[in-house]
């Protein structure tokens, strides 16, 4: 089983001030000892180390997650000219502020891995005919 995980499953999982925080760990508790790869975007590590270090100041969880890389404890999606391009055509600039390049390149690479789910709580994956982790049995 694939997951890609968004910025908000990261930061959700981190933070323990986060309004995610309690659902993370239950989705993520209740995924244990599945066989499940958890996919990161490259993009949405950097969109992730960026909010918490700049806008939530929590450069000590930008740390861990940059921890985490040094430590190559995360299987990361890069992205490449084919996943960018697929992205621009999920996006729509007269939408939704809240829907991002970001979340089009999350929904681009779960197409490309043809991911069971996404670990996000952004309900925009859905309207893309995506599964949210919460969803998963």
């Amino acid at each position: 089983m694939v997951i890609i995980v968004d910025s908000d499953g990261i930061i959700g999982s981190l933070n323990p001030n986060d309004a995610h925080y309690s659902s993370c760990h239950k989705i993520l508790s209740k995924l244990i000892g599945k066989n499940i790869r958890f996919l990161y975007p490259a993009t949405t590590i950097v969109e992730s180390i960026t909010f918490l270090q700049g806008r939530l100041n929590q450069p000590e969880l930008a740390s861990k997650l940059l921890d985490l890389i040094k430590e190559n404890r995360l299987d990361i999606a890069p992205v490449d000219k084919k996943l960018l391009q697929e992205s621009s055509r999920l996006m729509h600039l007269k939408g939704s502020k809240h829907h991002t390049l970001f979340d089009c390149i999350v929904a681009a690479v779960a197409e490309e891995y043809k991911a069971d789910a996404i670990f996000s709580f952004d309900h925009f994956y859905k309207t893309k005919g995506f599964k949210l982790a919460e969803d998963l049995k």
